[in-house]
């Protein structure tokens, strides 16, 4: 017997929608409420995924002021609290030296 294989013919296309509830964005990882307007990629639009994802709007292109801002924010959080670079990096540098030469 054989089986019938599904072929799509065409690839789905993302489009603008209102959220019916509430969940997080798939470019940035904030709350979006119900309500919002965002952009839904349906599955096969985003590689290696096999679910449908929502995004504030123009998230996943790289044009969102909305995700920017939200990824700044969480840049400078995770920023301040690895300040390994920061005050002492060259003592700790030539200390870690030292240890290699054996000085």
């Amino acid at each position: 017997m054989a089986y019938r294989r599904f072929h799509r013919t065409a690839r789905p296309q993302a489009r603008i929608i209102t959220a019916k509830y509430a969940g997080q964005c798939a470019c940035c990882g904030a709350a979006i409420a119900a309500g919002e307007t965002v952009t839904y990629y349906p599955p096969g639009t985003i590689a290696n995924v096999s679910v449908g994802k929502i995004a504030h709007v123009g998230g996943l292109d790289g044009n969102s002021v909305r995700c920017t801002v939200e990824l700044r924010k969480q840049f400078a959080e995770r920023a301040a609290v690895n300040d390994y670079a920061g005050d002492g990096l060259d003592a700790r540098w030539e200390d870690q030296c030292a240890d290699v030469c054996g000085r």
